[in-house]
């Protein structure tokens, strides 16, 4: 009797196992897609000779910013409409702040008990990093920063 409940409850778990990976494969596949694409047509478009990472924005409209470098070897930032798959507009990172400036524009002003996410995005044809992050009251806050000179754009508090 005990070799049958050891059975079922090894049982029980690897199923368990089994579901869980097929479920987190399955909702990371679109993310997976959405990225590779926007990879191809940046490299297709001749904009980027390689590419180092992708980051997905969600702004008025969903983006993917590509982030590789050129022929030349600049670094670059091609934005690319997750729908309509053209590209938007493209930046060379070295004319602009970086994530860890856009993080320390936030920390100047506003009380940042945790950064949750800091993204690359386009918005009203102007490129904006959008930094997330938890105030010192707990609650979201979200600040978007000029990707050229690092002045404030839009700020959305506790939510």
């Amino acid at each position: 009797m005990m070799n049958w409940v050891k059975f079922i409850v090894a049982f029980l778990l690897a199923l368990s196992l089994t579901i869980i990976i097929v479920v987190l494969y399955n909702a990371n596949k679109p993310f997976s897609t959405i990225q590779n694409n926007a990879e191809t047509i940046a490299l297709e478009s001749g904009k980027l000779s390689s590419v180092k990472r992708t980051e997905i924005y969600n702004g008025a409209i969903s983006m993917v910013t590509v982030f590789g470098s050129d022929e030349e070897g600049n670094e670059k930032a091609i934005f690319i409409d997750e729908k309509t798959e053209e590209i938007l507009d493209e930046v060379v990172l070295k004319d602009g702040i970086d994530a860890q400036a856009a993080i320390e524009t936030v920390k100047a002003e506003l009380q940042v008990d945790k950064i949750l996410h800091v993204v690359l995005g386009f918005e009203e044809g102007h490129p904006v990093w959008e930094v997330a992050f938890k105030g010192d009251n707990g609650k979201l806050n979200y600040v978007y920063v000029f990707f050229k000179n690092g002045e404030w754009w839009k700020r959305i508090l506790n939510l």
